[in-house]
């Protein structure tokens, strides 16, 4: 079963998104929520991750969701640099 993985550096944080994820997923039609883990320590730093299972029961592409923050939400960060570039400045 295709898994979503929560994860971040404030395991309260993570365990109180992953509820209202489980929540919203359950509440969806087109899809089945299998297991939901415990959370599991991250390996490097502080934290957690919570793995959720999730499967499509039937998919309908005739309509699209957005979803918006209410508040705003936090800045923007900037994407990754690409691969290419990353590895030119490692040699």
């Amino acid at each position: 079963m295709p898994q979503i993985r929560l994860m971040g550096s404030d395991s309260a944080q993570v365990e109180k998104t992953a509820a209202a994820v489980v929540r919203a997923l359950r509440a969806w039609p087109e899809v089945t929520v299998g297991d939901v883990s415990d959370p599991v320590p991250n390996r490097r730093g502080t934290g957690c991750r919570i793995y959720v299972e999730v499967l499509a029961t039937g998919v309908d592409d005739s309509f699209e969701v957005t979803v918006e923050r209410a508040d705003g939400g936090p800045a923007q960060r900037a994407a990754l640099p690409a691969g290419r570039a990353l590895r030119s400045r490692r040699r």
